[in-house]
């Protein structure tokens, strides 16, 4: 199963995007404490798009979007994609010379089913964040 899973904004400023997306914030399904990249990430349900928000807000300058606000203060981030194997997907970018492999996580989310991986790789100023569910 191959789908856009979700949709990764990054800013500092969680109210400047739930305004900018025009959801109120009471719409937030679940925030999930993220000490591995050390983010704080907000999950919203876009229910008639099958679709999550996943607004990245990083907790310190050890987080993996640090830089990303220093540069661009709030953006789009990466796509993410549903996927049902992370390593056969990560195989195929092991020979690759136009991506690169960003990083590897494990985490649960509720909102996403609860245990998930994920898989981040960049090609050509894009990032895809792989995911698969552990525990459906």
């Amino acid at each position: 199963m191959k789908k856009i899973h979700h949709i990764g904004i990054v800013s500092e400023n969680l109210d400047l995007v739930l305004n900018m997306l025009n959801i109120e914030k009471s719409k937030i399904k679940e925030v999930v404490d993220d000490n591995i990249q050390h983010n704080l990430l907000h999950l919203i349900r876009l229910e008639n798009n099958d679709l999550w928000i996943e607004i990245i807000v990083p907790k310190n300058n050890n987080s993996t979007v640090h830089n990303f606000t220093k540069k661009y203060k709030t953006g789009i981030h990466h796509i993410g994609i549903l996927c049902n194997n992370i390593q056969e997907l990560e195989s195929k970018f092991d020979k690759s010379t136009e991506a690169v492999k960003l990083g590897k996580y494990e985490l649960t989310v509720a909102s996403f089913g609860g245990k998930i991986s994920t898989l981040f790789i960049a090609t050509h100023n894009v990032i895809i964040e792989y995911v698969e569910v552990k525990n459906e």
